[in-house]
């Protein structure tokens, strides 16, 4: 027994201190493929293996052995790895993964306007300039070529202390046309927030992130089957500005629950804003200055940096049926689905208290909250005073062999709850400042649009042919102000994914450039006013996603 046992530590310490042959990586009764062959392979250690085979040690050392060895690969073996899928991703142990991901699109755009746009263009969307110079209409003399990166983001998630308490933090590069501060490129924040998945039908996540309201803008614009959103699509956000706000929101893991709901509250002025920024009062005095000078004629306006509506937020609620699978937010069938995947959804949001007193940039109001509301194409309501919103969607999407439907519509309630600040008079219809600069008081009332998409994958996971047709109006009690948009989609990709493909889209977009805009006055004598502004605009985008 001696001998045996000084055997088994001499065997034990040869294989301590050999280093374990590659198929020791491989599982117990796995047949592997290795120069050509395929060869079976015992995830058992040889060397002990042998010794007990042969009786030199008893089944009882041998078992003490694999212990000893079994520790040994434990504490030897990394804590973390890393690898390639979707991202790098980085794990350590199993409470902590990180996630990095790249989006680049890579843009050339062809666009071609008729004659209305240069002698009318679009005098109710823009915002005015004010100052020395009043900027009043987007006017197109001749065709537009342009290379740009519309989007360029960096996006780092994954989980910490464990897999249900998860993060997203994310960064946005984007170009943009409407770069009226200098700011086109600059780095932004996107996303910053922290979520709980302990529970799956009452997740909760805190911070800036997507609104649950609008399918469109609840998709990732990676998964589009289009370079750009419909105009309609991004007018009817939750704030009248985009896909993302600062909140918290409860809401239930889709991928579990046939019927699923979204319940939030937010700050309402959209990504990177409080209110706090974006209120003011407004005085317009009357005529000034030193007697006998140049200006003693004129009238000044003084702005107040008074904080006023605060105290108000903004509430969504999403409910969302699934008739049939799962078929999620990407807008193509690009999994070719086997079965039919259908679902259902009823969106509502109130945001109460949002300040568009001014159209004018050279007052206090936040010039980049008046921005994204324009380039929202929710420019009219400017200068239209403090309003309440209520907009309600319903959407429906339907997936099956490569085919996909999707359709929403909306409507949106416009009241003024006062055209002036409350505290200070206000200079909309009351003490104008110049016949030119300031128009009659103008009553909105509602908008409302919808749109339907249809695409059908006609090489699985490969080619996509994709159609689509909008309508937004804008202005109920207004009219020649409709736009109507009409897209035609061909998108190729390179591996059966959206991370690396090519989009082709020509869109036709006829806007209407009549009716009257609160704070801007009415350009009815103008040539060609209220007639349809035309353009033809054709996209051609690569798409990197790592």
């Amino acid at each position: 027994m001696r001998i045996s046992g000084l055997l088994f530590v001499i065997a034990l310490g040869f294989v301590w201190l050999t280093p374990p042959p590659s198929s020791l990586a491989v599982e117990e009764g796995q047949f592997v493929k290795k120069e050509g062959k395929w060869e079976y392979y015992s995830g058992e250690d040889p060397g002990l293996k042998y010794l007990y085979l042969k009786g030199i040690i008893t089944q009882d050392e041998y078992e003490k052995g694999l212990k000893v060895i079994e520790n040994k690969e434990r504490l030897s073996r990394p804590n973390f790895n890393v690898d390639v899928n979707n991202g790098l991703n980085i794990r350590v142990g199993e409470k902590f993964l990180l996630k990095l991901r790249l989006l680049t699109q890579v843009r050339y755009s062809h666009s071609t306007y008729n004659d209305t746009w240069s002698t009318t263009g679009d005098s109710r969307n823009p915002e005015i300039l004010g100052g020395q110079v009043e900027y009043r209409a987007w006017r197109k003399q001749s065709d537009s070529n342009q290379f740009s990166v519309p989007r360029s983001r960096l996006q780092f998630l994954g989980y910490a202390f464990d897999p249900d308490f998860r993060y997203n933090f994310s960064v946005a590069f984007d170009q943009t046309s409407w770069d009226q501060e200098g700011g086109s490129g600059r780095g932004s924040l996107l996303d910053a927030y922290v979520s709980s998945w302990h529970i799956p039908w009452a997740t909760v996540q805190v911070g800036q992130q997507r609104v649950w309201f609008n399918r469109a803008l609840i998709s990732s614009i990676a998964t589009s089957s289009f370079a750009d959103n419909l105009i309609v699509q991004n007018a009817f956000a939750s704030n009248l500005q985009g896909s993302r706000d600062i909140g918290i929101s409860i809401l239930s893991d889709e991928d579990q629950y046939k019927f699923n709901y979204a319940i939030g509250i937010w700050g309402g002025v959209g990504a990177n804003l409080a209110r706090e920024g974006t209120a003011v009062s407004q005085n317009v005095l009357p005529v000034t200055g030193t007697p006998g000078a140049p200006n003693s004629g004129t009238t000044r306006t003084y702005n107040y940096d008074t904080r006023f509506m605060t105290g108000e937020l903004m509430y969504t609620v999403r409910l969302l049926y699934k008739i049939a699978g799962n078929p999620g937010y990407g807008q193509g069938d690009i999994l070719n689905s086997r079965t039919p995947q259908a679902a259902i959804a009823f969106g509502y949001a109130y945001d109460p208290g949002q300040n568009y007193l001014s159209s004018i940039r050279s007052d206090i109001v936040e010039r980049a909250f008046r921005q994204r509301v324009t380039k929202a194409f929710n420019g009219r309501l400017l200068g239209g005073g403090i309003y309440d919103f209520q907009t309600y969607e319903t959407d429906f999407i339907g997936k099956y062999r490569g085919w996909s439907l999707q359709a929403e519509g909306y409507y949106r309630h416009q009241r003024v709850r006062n055209a002036d600040s409350g505290t200070q008079v206000f200079d909309l219809g009351t003490i104008p400042t110049s016949p030119l600069a300031v128009g009659p008081p103008v009553s909105l009332g509602q908008a409302w649009g919808f749109y339907v998409q249809a695409g059908k994958y006609v090489i699985p996971r490969k080619l996509e042919l994709a159609v689509r047709y909008g309508v937004l109006d804008p202005s109920t009690k207004q009219k020649d102000d409709l736009l109507k948009e009409f897209g035609a989609a061909i998108n190729y990709s390179f591996d059966g994914t959206y991370n690396n493909r090519l989009v082709i889209d020509y869109s036709n977009i006829t806007m209407g450039s009549g009716g009257r805009a609160p704070d801007r006055y009415p350009f009815e004598t103008k040539a060609g006013f209220g007639r349809d502004l035309i353009e033809n605009r054709f996209n051609v985008q690569y798409q990197f996603f790592f």
